[in-house]
């Protein structure tokens, strides 16, 4: 079996790793090849215990969650999106001695790092090869997008890379109306520090599945071509120049205070590409996938 030729050794998680409660990461080996692997641990929810839920609400939390992630990565890789970092192989291990002997897992290709990793804003890594990176992403959205999947948490940390290019992780926060999924009757089920504007000050949020979770999706896009340029998200420089211009006069609505923070955030970004002969055409990216007002996103 697949399984039984893996020796496993747990991988520390970091500040913004990818992997919930519910998972414990492993690397593991066969073939002499490394691998990723996420296993269910039953731990994560028995220690949640006493947070106002059941121990049969936990248990089908954390199964419909897993079951989901294995699914739609298979959905998935049998729509060939090749941009996008998929379950390779699913399975259960038996571990004598536990309380709980049988351990479902699922296993990943592993990634050289997150973007994270890459990006250090302390010298110049080549613009091109930011673009071709962004461009890699940008091609792994579209994937999803063209069979429904919407990926809610396109971040740095979801960024995986490889010596072929870049590719989206973690689909466990995803969306696709193919599948009956944990998240479906959340408005955003991805990453609140990086959300965007309509999700914090709930506005312009009258829209079908398809409109609000394509307006989500460049969203965050654009605020993780943001990143790349700056070293911070959209939804970060919004908050913080929101802070810096406002006045507290009640004449000007907050959507008009998000346009113009809106505005110098852009000016801002501009300021960070080094080559004058790609700048308006890379801020006017921004600007169509990034508009504070999600009816406006899009080319």
């Amino acid at each position: 079996p697949y399984t039984t030729l893996f020796r496993s050794a747990k991988k520390e998680k970091k500040a913004g790793d990818t992997g919930g409660t519910f998972s414990v990461c492993y690397t593991v080996e066969k073939d002499g090849q490394n691998f990723f692997m996420k296993a269910f641990n039953v731990n994560g929810f028995i220690n949640c215990m006493g947070e106002g839920k059941t121990f049969m609400e936990y248990m089908e939390e954390m199964t419909k969650a897993f079951m989901y992630e294995k699914r739609l990565s298979e959905y998935c890789v049998s729509h060939k999106t090749s941009k996008v970092s998929c379950v390779i192989a699913s399975g259960e291990e038996m571990m004598t001695g536990y309380t709980f002997p049988v351990v479902p897992y699922l296993i990943f290709e592993m990634a050289d790092g997150d973007i994270r990793s890459k990006l250090n804003f302390s010298n110049k890594l080549d613009f091109a090869w930011k673009l071709h990176s962004l461009h890699d992403i940008a091609v792994g959205i579209k994937q999803l997008h063209s069979i429904d999947v919407s990926h809610q948490d396109i971040k740095p940390s979801n960024v995986l890379l490889f010596d072929e290019g870049s590719k989206i992780g973690d689909l466990g926060r995803s969306m696709c109306p193919a599948l009956d999924g944990p998240y479906d009757d959340m408005l955003f089920s991805g990453d609140n520090t990086y959300a965007p504007p309509e999700i914090w000050t709930k506005s312009h949020m009258a829209l079908d599945w398809h409109q609000r979770n394509y307006a989500i999706d460049c969203y965050l896009l654009g605020s993780l071509i943001t990143y790349y340029i700056s070293g911070l998200s959209m939804t970060a420089h919004l908050i913080t120049t929101m802070r810096l211009i406002w006045s507290g006069d009640e004449m000007e609505t907050l959507d008009e205070y998000l346009q113009t923070a809106f505005e110098q955030v852009l000016e801002k970004i501009s300021d960070n590409i080094p080559f004058k002969s790609i700048r308006s055409e890379l801020i006017e990216v921004i600007r169509y996938l990034c508009n504070p007002n999600p009816l406006h996103r899009g080319h």
